[in-house]
C-alpha cells in the first residue's frame, strides 16, 4: 500500500507550488510558504530566483513522460463502487459521497459571506427583471428602483 502512495505522490498531475504560496518576488529573491511536515506549521522560506528555480524544474517531467490522473479505487470506472468501500474500511462516516448542488448565489453567499443578491442600499432581494444596456441615470438614485425591478430598460 505504501509503495503505491508513493508512486501516485510523485506522478499525480498537479503543479509543483501553486501560485497562492508564492509570497513576494522583487526580481533577485522568492519569498513562498511551504508546510512543514516535521511540525506540521507553516514555514516561510526565501530564496535566489536560480535556487527557486532549481528546486522547482526537478519536479518536472521529462519530455513524453505519462501522467497519471486517477489511478486504482480514484480511476473513474471503479471509483463509485471501490470509494464507498474505502471509507468503510477506514471508518469514515462523515465523508460526502453524493455530489451536493450550490446555485451560484449559495457559492458567493458562502464563500464571501456576501449575498450579491441584496441591494448594498437599502438590503431588499432583488430580482432579475430588465437588463441595463446604457446607463443614462445615476444607478445610486435609483437603486429601490432597480431592486425592485420597476426600472425601465434604458437604451
Amino acid at each position: 500500500m505504501k509503495i503505491n502512495i508513493d508512486y501516485l505522490g510523485k506522478y499525480l498531475k498537479r503543479p509543483p507550488i501553486g501560485e497562492t504560496r508564492i509570497k513576494q518576488y522583487d526580481g533577485n529573491t522568492v519569498t513562498y510558504e511551504y508546510l512543514d511536515h516535521y511540525t506540521n506549521t507553516k514555514e516561510t522560506m526565501t530564496l535566489p530566483v536560480l535556487d527557486f528555480i532549481a528546486r522547482l524544474i526537478c519536479h518536472i517531467p521529462d519530455k513524453n513522460f505519462r501522467n497519471i490522473r486517477y489511478y486504482g479505487f480514484l480511476s473513474n470506472r471503479l471509483r463509485g463502487k471501490l470509494l464507498p468501500v474505502v471509507y468503510k474500511l477506514l471508518n469514515m462516516k462523515n465523508v460526502i459521497t453524493k455530489k451536493v448542488y450550490l446555485s451560484w448565489r449559495d457559492m458567493i453567499r458562502d464563500s464571501y459571506k456576501y449575498d450579491p443578491m441584496r441591494c448594498p442600499l437599502c438590503k431588499s432581494v432583488m430580482t432579475l427583471k430588465t437588463v441595463v444596456l446604457t446607463l443614462k441615470y445615476s444607478l445610486v438614485s435609483q437603486h429601490k428602483e432597480i431592486a425592485h425591478g420597476y426600472f425601465p430598460l434604458l437604451l
